[in-house]
């Protein structure tokens, strides 16, 4: 399979070396060739990375490598094609847009991690299909690409003629995802453990932070954000939070539904685990204490309602996140 990668100005370095290490770690298990890796920038000169670093690439998007492996490809040069995740992304330009699109419609199978998912949403081909990006690019993608049907607690989606990696490093599963396809689970299975990687990742939710600061548009609902933040440990009433912020309970409701997509009481209990988030990641408290710190009472209910939003256990979610534990 010959695999072209789409350098562009700001994109992540590792998430070229990162995704094409893995893909050569594949062909030195396997034995044999199954990857062929080039890099490829617009008018085929050097890219400046995110981190300062400059990238040197195989040639520009008009260039075609060796001999095509099969008939099916033989007018594109490419059986696949991916896009890194980026930072401070430029915007695609309309001659990277229509060599998506055009190699798309040719029968490439076309990849995206992270913020390079913005590239496939913009070449057209994935209006009324599913997609998944950066947990945190999910409001932004929404507003930009409403007829996409984006899905950012998954962390990998597979459509068959493109695929879409979520988080920035979801490259390594889209990588592994990849040699399955292209060769055997047990293959890929050989490459995480040789890298080390974890290949169970299928969903973004134990990352994704549940609950956004202010920055609404709505004042009194970003002064109520801070006050449920401030109070988050109390029982909530909504008539004393509508009074801290000078409205009437009913105006406060409606208000607060249009700015968050949530209601008060569905506010608070994200807010609370999102602290009870912190105080694992940080601590070694009891996950009693813990619960008890964050204004619950009910233990069960509780671990109920953290296991809904971020698909772990507390355990679990300290087990994998406790950065700060002595080991």
């Amino acid at each position: 399979m010959r695999v072209t990668i789409l350098a562009y100005e700001g994109c992540v370095a590792s998430g070229i070396s990162g995704f094409s290490d893995t893909l050569a770690v594949a062909n030195h298990l396997a034995g044999n060739p199954l990857f062929a890796t080039r890099t490829v920038s617009q008018d085929g000169t050097a890219v400046r990375c995110f981190s300062g670093t400059t990238l040197a690439v195989d040639g520009d998007l008009d260039s075609t490598p060796g001999e095509p492996v099969d008939d099916a490809q033989a007018a594109t040069g490419h059986d696949i094609v991916y896009v890194p995740p980026g930072f401070k992304m430029r915007g695609l330009t309309q001659r990277q847009r229509d060599w998506i699109a055009r190699l798309h419609a040719s029968g490439t199978i076309v990849c995206a991690a992270c913020a390079g998912v913005f590239f496939l949403a913009e070449a057209g081909f994935l209006d009324g299909r599913p997609a998944t990006t950066h947990w945190g690019l999910a409001d932004e993608f929404t507003a930009r690409y409403p007829r996409v049907r984006l899905e950012p607690e998954q962390m990998l989606i597979d459509g068959g003629d493109y695929i879409c990696a979520g988080g920035l490093t979801a490259y390594f599963d889209l990588a592994l995802h990849l040699i399955v396809r292209v060769a055997s689970p047990e293959l890929a299975a050989s490459c995480a453990r040789t890298l080390l990687l974890d290949p169970g990742r299928t969903r973004q939710t134990p990352y994704m932070r549940l609950t956004g600061g202010c920055g609404t548009g709505d004042d009194a609902i970003d002064a109520a954000l801070v006050w449920l933040d401030d109070n988050h440990t109390r029982p909530l009433h909504v008539g004393e939070l509508a009074s801290a912020v000078h409205l009437g309970e009913r105006t406060l409701l409606r208000r607060f539904k249009k700015a968050t997509g949530r209601t008060p009481s569905g506010y608070l209990k994200a807010l609370r685990v999102e602290h009870a988030k912190r105080l694992l990641e940080s601590g070694s408290a009891s996950v009693d204490a813990i619960v008890a710190a964050v204004g619950y009472r009910d233990t069960p209910s509780f671990f109920k309602l953290f296991k809904e939003l971020t698909g772990l256990s507390p355990g679990g979610y300290r087990s994998r996140f406790g950065l700060f534990q002595r080991r």
